[in-house]
């Protein structure tokens, strides 16, 4: 598997448990937000690298 499409899912997965109830911390809105806009543009690497193999 593509190396750079392992980092943007553990990307994901990292992103994913800072929102989740499992947090240590509540992050601020801004941060929220950022934080989604970082894993969207991953997912969409992530397809692009998918898509082109």
């Amino acid at each position: 598997m593509n190396l750079e499409l392992i980092e943007n899912l553990k990307q994901i997965q990292n992103g994913l448990v800072k929102l989740s109830m499992d947090r240590k911390v509540v992050l601020p809105h801004h941060k929220t937000f950022e934080l989604v806009e970082e894993m969207r543009a991953a997912v969409n690497k992530s397809l692009e690298i998918a898509e082109n193999g």
